[in-house]
């Protein structure tokens, strides 16, 4: 009896366990049936009313948030929406859906289309440098591209480095190790996976781009300019879609509040995608919205290819690529670009982009070729501008930009150079001559702000000490009435008076030398 009791016991334990495999096995089989999921943008219909012109930059960024939010609580089927992340400044989402899931979401009255995030190489092939310019003896001599356009003259002349500017760049990082670049990144953040806290590059793609807007020792067009990075690309040159629009997101608002004045005003793409992709077409349009100015590479297809998106929106300035004797380079994509059956010439200027020698990993410099080193001589020349005067319009720049440009090619705005190539000291003396002192003394407290909102209160000031002494010495070359005029305007400033009197010592040594 005793053995029919256990035999009996096993038997139940087999069943048990038999049990146990086949619910594993059929659990298995349906995961593996189960469909897969993708990341998926989901971008809603616009609405013109969010933007209107007396809007402050913080109230813009609160109504995209708003109107996000609106566009969510619409959705009549809010569980097809799992995993989600918001993307107030491109008016979209992403989220982990089904491919059915996302057709489903399509469809919804609100939402002007679902695209799957793919990954994708941003960065073109870098076009080989025949002359391979990397050898410099580590001098201050202006490298042959940043004499081209006259930025030496900026500097000497007008006294103007791009202090107390503020440059956003998207790219591969940066080597903020570098010797001409040192002290230069003011905010950084990886968006890539590896998620790093502090600036690197693993590419180099971006530190050479860097270099031409901010770097020392004649290698960047303003060398007194500052820089926000966003990595976005792996060691490839590439990156999901969600992943760039996160990070053009994070540029409008890096610290998180919008009451902060901690955006830059213009940001340096030397980058892009296939003609006509529109997933960055919104977030554009709100960067314009928001006051900042999209600067982009035109792209390297050369005269059988056109210029890639984003720079072939008609709401960003595209940059093409010339040569050392103002030729258009072999591989610099040409326009025109068509939207909504409406035709735009672009690109909208020309930069060198040939043999242009800025910094490299690891120290030291090395030569590339490609429109993604033309477009950050613009980037670096805006930031002279916006030294010279920090109210500056986006309209306003391209405006200034294009009409001091050295016309190449067709005469007028043409396909191959827009309106030509950038001539620095041209553009900043008539930026000067539209402007007066009073204006750049005036927004003093705007870069206080953002200096306050990037890095907060620190022993060495990395925006307002130096744009403040360049104002001294600015003040210092005034005649007498122009002087005793600003004087008495800021009198009662302490901040503005302080620097006013640093201008006096100034002026007072320069009489002494005479």
């Amino acid at each position: 009896m005793e053995g029919v009791r256990f035999e009996k016991g096993c038997n139940m334990k087999r069943l048990f366990f038999l049990g146990v495999l086949v619910l594993f096995f059929f659990s298995g089989v349906l995961c593996l049936m189960a469909e897969p999921t993708a990341r998926y943008i989901v971008t809603f219909k616009s609405s013109d009313e969010i933007a209107r012109p007396e809007m402050s930059r913080a109230d813009f960024i609160r109504s995209l948030q708003f109107n996000l939010d609106k566009n969510l609580t619409e959705v009549k089927s809010p569980s097809l929406f799992h995993e989600v992340d918001k993307l107030w400044a491109a008016n979209a989402i992403v989220i982990s859906a089904t491919d059915q899931e996302a057709k489903e979401i399509s469809g919804l009255s609100n939402v002007e289309r679902v695209t799957k995030s793919l990954y994708k190489k941003w960065i073109n092939d870098p076009v080989p440098d025949k002359n391979n310019l990397v050898l410099r003896d580590g001098g201050n001599e202006p490298v042959w591209n940043i004499a081209k356009v006259n930025a030496p003259k900026v500097w000497s002349d007008l006294k103007i480095d791009g202090s107390g500017i503020v440059v956003g760049v998207i790219d591969s990082g940066i080597d903020a190790n570098h010797p001409y670049l040192a002290g230069k990144c003011v905010a950084f953040k990886d968006f890539t996976k590896a998620a790093k806290k502090e600036p690197y590059d693993d590419l180099g793609h971006g530190t050479h781009v860097s270099g031409t807007i901010a770097g020392g020792n004649g290698v960047g067009m303003a060398p007194g300019s500052k820089l926000i990075v966003a990595k976005v690309f792996d060691a490839n040159g590439g990156g999901e879609d969600e992943v760039m629009l996160k990070a053009m997101q994070w540029i409008m608002d890096p610290d998180g509040n919008p009451a902060t004045n901690d955006s830059p005003k213009f940001v340096n793409n030397s980058w892009g995608s296939n003609a006509n992709d529109k997933n960055c077409w919104e977030i554009t349009k709100n960067w314009v919205a928001a006051g900042i100015l999209p600067i982009f590479s035109a792209g390297n297809q050369g005269p059988a290819g056109i210029v890639g998106s984003p720079g072939d929106y008609p709401h960003v300035f595209a940059v093409g690529a010339s040569t050392k004797d103002d030729w258009g380079f072999y591989f610099s994509s040409i326009g025109p670009s068509v939207w909504d059956g409406v035709t735009y010439i672009k690109p909208d200027i020309a930069a060198p982009g040939s043999s242009i020698v800025s910094c490299k990993v690891g120290g030291g410099t090395v030569s590339m070729n490609g429109t993604s080193m033309a477009a950050p001589h613009v980037a670096g020349l805006v930031a002279l501008m916006m030294q010279a005067n920090p109210r500056l319009s986006s309209p306003q720049i391209c405006s200034l930009i294009a009409s001091t440009a050295i016309d190449l090619g067709a005469p007028g705005k043409d396909i191959k150079f827009g309106y030509g190539r950038i001539d620095a000291f041209a553009c900043v003396s008539q930026a000067l001559a539209q402007t007066n002192l009073q204006t750049p003394f005036a927004a003093f407290k705007d870069i206080l702000e953002t200096e306050e909102a990037l890095v907060g209160i620190q022993p060495l000031s990395a925006l307002a000490a130096p744009f403040a002494h360049s104002l001294a010495v600015r003040a210092s070359q005034m005649d007498k009435v122009e002087f005793q005029s600003l004087l008495n305007q800021f009198s009662n400033d302490p901040l503005l008076s302080s620097i006013l009197k640093e201008a006096s010592k100034i002026r007072s040594f320069n009489s002494l030398q005479k």
